[in-house]
């Protein structure tokens, strides 16, 4: 550069350099909100891990039934009955007097049967609504 002192050539170049930093960062914060809506939230991934695991449950159903106010699905399989109960904040799954949480940390949630047709509803405390519906071929043995 120049001794004699600051130039406005250096001046306009320090200008670009600061204005393209200043454009890459925006595009990094751009890019990291995307992505944070991009991958799935918590409650999604409870959600999808529930499915599954109901969906295995229902496999082997011989009987299905849901009781007390649409809070309760009654599953009988060749040799266990099987109680799914909305209880508190979560659905929890019991078998032979044990307790087994399946999905934690709901507002609200809700069984209806119609037919073969099982569905259930449920509602996060971020106020998602998530809801499956199930078609449950009953085994008669």
């Amino acid at each position: 550069m120049n001794d004699k002192g600051y130039t406005l050539l250096e001046a306009l170049f320090q200008i670009v350099v600061f204005v393209l930093v200043c454009h890459v960062f925006v595009l990094i914060i751009l890019w990291a909100t995307t992505m944070k809506t991009s991958i799935m939230t918590d409650e999604h991934s409870k959600w999808e891990l529930f499915v599954f695991e109901m969906s295995t449950n229902l496999v082997n159903a011989t009987s299905l039934s849901v009781r007390q106010n649409q809070r309760t699905i009654m599953l009988q399989t060749a040799n266990t009955w099987q109680y799914f109960d909305c209880y508190h904040n979560m659905i929890r799954q019991r078998v032979n007097g044990g307790h087994v949480p399946m999905i934690v940390g709901i507002n609200n949630c809700q069984f209806q049967l119609s037919g073969n047709e099982l569905t259930i509803a449920v509602e996060f405390p971020s106020g998602l609504k998530k809801e499956r519906t199930y078609f449950v071929p009953i085994i008669e043995k």
